[in-house]
């Protein structure tokens, strides 16, 4: 458990805890919606009737967008209170992590580690994404998952970590070898420019809004005080909260990581005084 610098009130946390009920049909729709449209746009592209920038464009929003299902579902928030549907949650992971090029065990097993040790620059896997620069930072970002691989090589003596290379190694390879039969037996162009360089910036904007602007500095370590909040004046607000699937308001996710993304703005606005006070950083651009 992160140490808290300063008390919340009860109050907050049970209302964190009211949020918390059954299933989140949006997620479910993010994971199935994202994979549907994904793989209509490849047979599309590979029959000629969607040009490739076309198909590269929506590729890129669908594995943005199907990120988030693979996160909520490394929190169990998919089935929310429901035990007996917690096998939807693995289902919607495994099913988002394969377009992502990416492994829903070894996330979770990566993620909560992230969780664990949020900022701390030698446990933090997700603190790989600090580079030295923006360049930097937007090519590592880009790297994330490779990071990741990195992160348990170089913590091999942790048993969790061993498996997650593995696993992450045999899933990762399996999504990458479809892909490779597509270049070989379809398309080359559909396979690299069509989906491969699209996750791969994808890639890139998760590491940057979804880890890095929401971390940096990477100094504060406490529960509440060590991820942001961005609040922006009026509509902008709302324009804002859907296009970073609400993870603008990323600081009450590591506040309360049971809480499902679809309520983390209103939960913001209802328990404001008392989360700030608790600590948490806010970032208002325009005022």
């Amino acid at each position: 458990m992160l140490p808290e610098h300063r008390a919340h009130s009860s109050a907050m946390a049970t209302n964190a805890n009211a949020t918390i009920s059954g299933v989140v049909w949006q997620t479910i729709a993010l994971s199935l919606g994202g994979a549907a449209i994904i793989i209509a746009t490849m047979i599309l592209g590979a029959m000629k009737a969607l040009p490739l920038w076309a198909v590269s464009v929506i590729v890129y929003t669908c594995i943005y967008l199907s990120y988030t299902a693979l996160h909520e579902s490394v929190h169990q928030n998919v089935t929310g209170l429901r035990k007996d549907l917690a096998w939807i949650n693995r289902a919607v992971g495994t099913l988002s992590a394969f377009f992502l090029l990416h492994s829903y065990e070894m996330h979770k097993i990566i993620h909560l580690t992230h969780h664990r040790s949020t900022n701390d620059p030698d446990h933090d896997p997700d603190h790989w994404v600090n580079g030295a620069n923006p360049v930097t930072t937007a090519l590592r970002s880009m790297a994330l998952f490779v990071g990741y691989f990195v992160y348990c090589r170089n913590h091999w003596d942790d048993k969790k970590m061993r498996h997650a290379f593995w696993i992450g190694l045999r899933d990762t390879s399996l999504a990458l070898g479809l892909l490779a039969l597509i270049a070989i037996f379809v398309d080359w162009k559909l396979a690299l420019f069509g989906y491969f360089i699209p996750a791969s910036f994808a890639s890139m904007t998760l590491g940057i809004f979804f880890d890095y602007l929401v971390h940096t500095p990477y100094k504060a370590r406490a529960r509440f005080e060590n991820t942001r909040v961005f609040v922006f004046p009026n509509w902008l607000d709302t324009a804002v909260t859907w296009v970073y699937v609400q993870q603008n308001y990323h600081g009450v996710h590591h506040a309360f990581p049971r809480i499902p993304f679809t309520k983390y703005r209103s939960f913001f606005r209802s328990t404001q005084a008392d989360i700030i006070e608790a600590g948490m950083p806010v970032a208002r651009p325009l005022g």
